[in-house]
C-alpha cells in the first residue's frame, strides 16, 4: 500500500531551492500569490526531498518569504519526500513544471532530461511526450537542417509578399511638396515660371499636376 505523505509545517528558511530549477517566477507571478494566499491561505503545501531541497513549489517559497516579511509568519506546510530516490525526486520535480508551468529554461530541462536518461530513468512518466524527450535529448550536432527549408522559403516569400504590400500602402500617402522638391520656398516670380512650366507639360502629356510632371521627365531622362 502507498504511504501517504504527512503535511508538516516547517519555516520557510529551513527550504532549500533546487540550483538547477527549470521553472521561471516572475515578480508578478508572486505577487499574486502573495495575494492570493493571503486571501484564502495555504491549498497546497511545498514538497522538498529528505536534504529539504524543493521540489515542487519554488514559486510558493518566493512568496512566503513576502508573506513572512508582511506579516512576520514563516510557518508554512510542507511535505517532506524523505522517501524518494534522487532520481524520482528529480523526475517528480520535471514532472511538476511540466504541468503547472508555461515558460521554461529549456537548457535546464535539457540537461535534466539527460542526466535522467543517462541513468536509465523511465522518464516517460515525466509528462514529457516522446518527440519532446527526443528532441531535446538528441545530438543537435546531427540534426538535418534541410528539413526546414520549404517552410523557411515558405516563410520568406511570404514576408516579401507583405513587405511589397506596405510599401504600396505608405507609397499612396500624400506627401508635402517640400518633402519631394528638397526647398521649402520660390519667389514670386518663379512660382509663376514653375505654374507655367506645368501647364505645358500637361498640354503635352494630357495629364494633370504631378503626373505630368513626372511623365516629362521620365522622357528626358
Amino acid at each position: 500500500m502507498t504511504k501517504i505523505p504527512q503535511v508538516e509545517l516547517r519555516d520557510v528558511s529551513e527550504l532549500v531551492p533546487y540550483e538547477k530549477n527549470a521553472k521561471k517566477h516572475s515578480e508578478a507571478q508572486v505577487g499574486k500569490l502573495v495575494k492570493l494566499i493571503l486571501k484564502v491561505g495555504w491549498t497546497q503545501p511545498i514538497i522538498t526531498d529528505g536534504d529539504m531541497v524543493i521540489i515542487a513549489g519554488h514559486g510558493r517559497r518566493l512568496a512566503a518569504l513576502e508573506i513572512a516579511r508582511q506579516t512576520g509568519v514563516s510557518k508554512i506546510p510542507v511535505v517532506v519526500r524523505s522517501d524518494l530516490t534522487k532520481e524520482e525526486a528529480d523526475a517528480l520535480r520535471l514532472a511538476d513544471n511540466r504541468v503547472t508551468s508555461t515558460e521554461y529554461d529549456m537548457g535546464m530541462i535539457e540537461e535534466e532530461l539527460r542526466r535522467l536518461a543517462a541513468a536509465d530513468f523511465d522518464i516517460d512518466i515525466i509528462g514529457f511526450d516522446a518527440a519532446e524527450i527526443e528532441f531535446t535529448t538528441a545530438d543537435l550536432a546531427a540534426f538535418d537542417e534541410s528539413a526546414f527549408v520549404e517552410d523557411v522559403s515558405s516563410a520568406v516569400e511570404s514576408q516579401q509578399e507583405g513587405n511589397k504590400a506596405a510599401a504600396e500602402k505608405v507609397d499612396e500617402t500624400a506627401a508635402p511638396v517640400v518633402d519631394a522638391l528638397g526647398f521649402k520656398r520660390i519667389t514670386i516670380a518663379e512660382s509663376r515660371q514653375l505654374r507655367d512650366l506645368v501647364g505645358r507639360m500637361e498640354t503635352r502629356t494630357g495629364k494633370q499636376g504631378i503626373a505630368a510632371l513626372l511623365e516629362h521627365l521620365g522622357a528626358t531622362v
